[in-house]
């Protein structure tokens, strides 16, 4: 990255102080203890920080000029409004000079997988710039596109949100040629409150930014006519599983899924898991990334090198040879619900260790109760439960549930139940730090 003073006051719209016309930037933080010479600080109010705290600081490490909400006479500065809207004005305004093939992706579950199974698509033959991991925010996004080099083809990004208004503020700083909207379930409602905001909000990737972009739905959701009717103004292009759509599954056999195009292109592709969740996601990224100019060839390489990341139902082999299923990384009612049934299609005995999903809101024991509920209608025969409301929950179902306030509890419980035979599913909202289990399951250390 690379902008001038000019380049700054034609992105925010301003006039700096105390700076110099043939200043250069060469980078851009929000954390003074990042900083590297030249780089371009911004001054972040937090709800526990203050950025505007440590502007001297970044200075001292090297910053050529500050974004800030307030004076600081004695230095390079643009004082503005608002400094996180006007990061979201600089990375606009550096994709403007790139000018990349822009991907929007968001929904309740499967954005990351999406996000990276795309990448890895076209990563094949092109430069491409990704969401940067959990960078899906208005801070993180714009940090996000602010890394990438000049000669970026194709920008894949992982749009979030925690209130109305989140998707519209990202689409208009990224300005997706394409987009996603995956799929919509309960989740963030201590900010939400109710799934109608939900989908109010993820549907703001469907508006009008005032010209034609791609729209990949799926047709065997059970919103996809409401999305439909609102996408309306733009070029639809749709998946299924089951029925007839432009990107479409044509036969499933144990290890390979054969999809078939509009286009007429057919794409076997090997694969580890049949389940519908990992087959969306799979079709979900073929539209975009073919939409975006991808061969058969590119898709075909970019599945199957692809290696999940660790926490999102990653298979690993644990202690006396058991199966251990990682998917602490995060958790909401949906994709609680569709990593039991994945587990339950699995051969051997299943068990559940069960950590607390967050962000439910006022209804969030009937969320954690109903999730249980689930999984003993599946034939779970072993539930580990820890989470606020165990209690609650081991009067409802009593000896359906085991509660454990340690790891080592767990351990002791546990362990004489894993052999060849066990398959195990951890699985908590990340605050819980259930990868911590996992280890422990795997190594016993």
């Amino acid at each position: 990255m690379k902008l001038s003073i000019i380049d700054l006051e034609r992105a925010l719209g301003i006039s700096p102080i105390n700076v110099k016309d043939d200043l250069l930037v060469s980078g851009i933080s929000i954390d003074s203890r990042d900083i590297k010479e030249n780089d371009l600080f911004v001054a972040i109010k937090g709800n526990h920080f203050n950025g505007h705290d440590y502007i001297d600081d970044a200075f001292k490490n090297g910053a050529s000029v500050a974004i800030s909400e307030k004076y600081i006479h004695t230095q390079p500065t643009f004082v503005v409004d608002n400094t996180i809207k006007s990061l979201g004005k600089i990375a606009n305004y550096f994709s403007s000079l790139i000018q990349p093939i822009s991907i929007g992706i968001t929904g309740t579950n499967g954005k990351t997988t999406v996000t990276n199974l795309t990448a890895n698509i076209l990563k094949q033959n092109n430069k491409i710039l990704q969401t940067i991991g959990n960078y899906n925010t208005s801070i993180g996004l714009p940090l996000s596109i602010m890394s990438a080099e000049i000669d970026t083809k194709y920008f894949i990004l992982e749009m979030g949100a925690r209130k109305i208004g989140d998707i519209r503020e990202l689409t208009s700083i990224a300005m997706p040629n394409i987009v996603a909207l995956l799929n919509v379930s309960q989740a963030h409602l201590d900010t939400f409150v109710t799934l109608e905001n939900i989908l109010k909000t993820k549907e703001e990737i469907l508006e009008d930014q005032g010209y034609k972009k791609i729209v990949i739905l799926n047709k065997d959701d059970i919103n996809f006519n409401r999305w439909y009717k609102k996408a309306n103004r733009h070029d639809i292009k749709t998946i299924s599983i089951s029925k007839d759509a432009d990107y479409k599954v044509s036969a499933i056999s144990s290890d390979k899924l054969l999809l078939k195009t509009y286009r007429g292109d057919m794409i076997s592709i090997k694969i580890n898991s049949i389940e519908d969740y990992n087959i969306k996601n799979i079709l979900f990224s073929v539209a975009l990334a073919m939409e975006a100019g991808a061969s058969v060839t590119d898709v075909k390489h970019g599945i199957e090198s692809f290696e999940a990341p660790l926490g999102r139902f990653t298979e690993m082999r644990g202690l006396c040879d058991s199966k251990i299923i990682d998917s602490s990384y995060n958790a909401n009612p949906a994709s609680f619900k569709a990593s039991i049934d994945s587990l339950t299609s699995l051969k051997g005995r299943k068990i559940l260790i069960m950590g607390e999903m967050a962000e439910l809101g006022e209804n969030s024991l009937n969320h954690h109760l109903d999730v249980i509920s689930y999984a003993i209608n599946k034939g779970i025969e072993n539930i580990f439960l820890k989470c606020s409301f165990s209690q609650q929950i081991k009067e409802r179902f009593d000896d359906k549930i085991i509660i454990f306030n340690k790891t080592h509890e767990l351990m002791q419980l546990i362990t004489r139940l894993l052999n060849s035979d066990t398959v195990v599913l951890v699985k908590a909202s990340r605050f819980m730090n259930f990868d911590k289990i996992v280890n422990k399951l795997m190594t016993g250390n």
